[in-house]
């Protein structure tokens, strides 16, 4: 069968000008893969040199052989290029043009390249090593993407081959034969074929591998803002956690001399008023400190969550208790209910829950006008769970305005709908309930009028006896180690505990708790953690340690009284043998009731773990 070289010459140019535009277009659409450029400019370069020896005979030598056989050269070092930069390795310009430039020089000489056959061979010899090289620059990274790989470099090396192999019957020839013409036999049109077969093959899997990569790219660029996101979460994590203590050591004292002045009845009524007042200056100042741990434990996914028994009647009152005294003081009318049908136990994290419910009906307390109304209602779930939804009968919220609702650091703008506060309770809790798989939301009230959140929780139904609440008995006399190295912490918890009767004694570090524990017994030891010389927890395994020693000797409770909050450092202290863990600043009612709790249920029931905030 004879081929028709001059049709062959016009379907090679026109695939070579369409590959070359391609990949082009594809190195100017942002891919980050090397080469690509290269492989568009070796393309168009070889459709130059065809067209340039098609016009063999119609155009002077100097182009049509000279130039067009340089063309085809530096396509073909730019394939070698193309090689190199596609893994990332440098391709000097001097071996990609150094083809061409002895060619042209050889061209300077006609006895050198006056004959086809001298062409033939100078020319394939050059263009197969650089096509046999590009092939061994593709099978090494064998391991990476072997399939395509293995396309590409095979199909170079049989190019290059099937290159080199072609002067030999030029080499058999008698006579070398003096002529401008381009070769018209069947051989030439089957190299011709081979050169096209050999472009989309090398094309095509080209393609595959750059799609690969930039895959894996892409993967391992997201692993990388992953860990880098993780890193960040981490140090804002720590670095809250650090300011959050730093900041509790001076509120400890801030409000527990407050709470010691407000509770003196032997004081004037002005100066416990004034000490009242500081108080609530504290509690909103560290409000705002735990919200905004609470905010970045939420965002950084580290919150953990309890299933036990809830009963839903003691938790709603629980949390209308704490926000009474606010709506009392606006002469707002609040009201709880549970719809028929609710569980009345679930399982789920009770102090979790509450922080939901309290957010929400501060939110609604706070925003409603004097003599308006909040109500409170639990609704069952068509399946199993809960509703909660929270009416009040505030101004309101536009419905394009209502996005910035559950933001972090956002409130509504307007200055009707602008109070005290710093945007955070919505936004902790639209966490909180997207990580109880909830959902969350507002909505406008009854008559259009004020605002109804809701949010829903599939809590199961917990099956069993109902827990009872925690009956504390009254105080009785007590021996009580607080160990601090602040003196001021120390003298706020021992003003609150010798105001309930209880003996205080105290040791500015881990190693002064140490030496006084071994003259003498307490019924409890308020032990703080992040002290100098000998901190709480190494404090707490020695003095467990030497109990172990001693069977004889009564276990004294421990229990940390520190700044620190987050969940692996509260598991340290229970992990270094302490029976409870408490937060400063020191509330009095709570530190009362849980040294009640210690002292009253005996040395065997105070291994049972607590914690709360002081």
């Amino acid at each position: 069968m004879q081929l028709h070289i001059p049709t062959l010459l016009v379907v090679s140019t026109l695939l070579a000008i369409t590959l070359g535009v391609m990949w082009l277009f594809l190195a100017r659409g942002g891919s980050r893969v090397g080469g690509l450029r290269h492989m568009g400019a070796a393309n168009l370069l070889f459709a130059a040199g065809t067209v340039f020896s098609a016009f063999r005979g119609a155009m002077p030598a100097f182009l049509s052989i000279d130039i067009a056989n340089g063309l085809i050269l530096l396509a073909c070092g730019l394939c070698w290029a193309t090689a190199r930069l596609f893994d990332d390795r440098p391709a000097p310009w001097g071996v990609v043009v150094a083809g061409s430039l002895v060619w042209l020089v050889a061209c300077r000489f006609p006895g050198i390249t006056g004959t086809v056959e001298a062409r033939i061979l100078i020319m394939n010899l050059m263009c197969g090593g650089y096509i046999l090289a590009a092939s061994w620059q593709f099978t090494r990274r064998w391991q990476d993407m072997r399939l395509f790989r293995a396309i590409v470099s095979v199909s170079f090396g049989l190019h290059g081959l099937l290159i080199l192999l072609r002067p030999l019957p030029s080499l058999l020839e008698d006579r070398w034969h003096v002529t401008q013409a381009l070769p018209s036999s069947t051989l030439f049109g089957a190299a011709l074929v081979e050169a096209m077969v050999h472009l989309v093959a090398v094309s095509f899997a080209m393609l595959a591998m750059i799609r690969e990569r930039e895959q894996h790219r892409a993967v391992a660029e997201i692993a990388i803002s992953r860990d880098a996101a993780d890193r960040a979460n981490n140090a804002k994590s720590r670095f809250l956690a650090r300011m959050s203590h730093e900041l509790r050591t001076p509120l400890n004292g801030v409000l527990g001399l407050a709470q010691v002045l407000s509770a003196n009845r032997s004081l004037p009524a002005e100066a416990r008023s004034h000490g009242i007042m500081i108080e609530r200056a504290g509690r909103h100042l560290l409000a705002l400190v735990n919200d905004v741990l609470d905010l970045s434990q939420v965002e950084a996914g580290r919150v953990s969550f309890d299933r036990q028994p809830v009963p839903l009647g003691r938790l709603i009152d629980s949390a209308a208790v704490l926000v009474r005294p606010a709506a009392a003081g606006k002469q707002i009318q609040l009201t709880v209910s549970m719809a028929p049908g609710c569980p009345q136990v679930v399982l789920g994290d009770e102090l979790r829950l509450r922080q939901v419910l309290l957010n929400l009906l501060g939110n609604a307390v706070k925003f409603t006008p004097e003599h308006g109304q909040v109500r409170l209602e639990i609704l069952p779930l068509p399946e199993q769970g809960i509703r909660i939804e929270v009416t009040d009968t505030g101004p309101g919220i536009p419905a394009e305005q209502r996005d910035l609702l559950f933001r972090d650091f956002s409130q509504v703008p307007g200055h009707k709908l602008r109070r005290e506060g710093n945007g955070l309770g919505l936004a902790i809790s639209a966490g909180l309930v997207e990580a109880m798989e909830g959902r969350i939301g507002m909505v406008a009230g009854l008559g259009d009028r004020g605002s109804r959140f809701w949010a829903e929780l599939p809590l199961p139904n917990a099956i069993g006896i109902i827990p009872a609440a925690p009956v504390f008995v009254p105080g009785q006399p007590g021996r009580i180690l607080v160990v601090d190295d602040v003196a001021l912490n120390r003298l706020v918890v021992q003003a609150l505990l010798e105001s309930a009767d209880y003996e205080v004694i105290m040791a500015a570090s881990g190693r002064e708790a140490i030496a006084v524990l071994s003259e003498s017994h307490f019924d409890l030891v308020l032990m703080d953690v992040q002290m100098p010389e000998m901190d709480g927890l190494e404090a707490t395994r020695y003095i467990r340690s030497a109990e172990a020693m001693r069977p004889d000797t009564p276990r004294t409770p421990i229990v940390a009284l520190t700044g620190e909050e987050m969940k692996d450092e509260v598991q340290a202290c229970f992990d270094a043998g302490m029976d409870g863990h408490l937060t400063k600043p020191a509330d009095r009612a709570t530190l009362l009731a849980m040294v009640r709790r210690i002292i009253s249920l005996g040395q065997k029931d105070s291994r049972a773990p607590f914690s709360g905030a002081a």
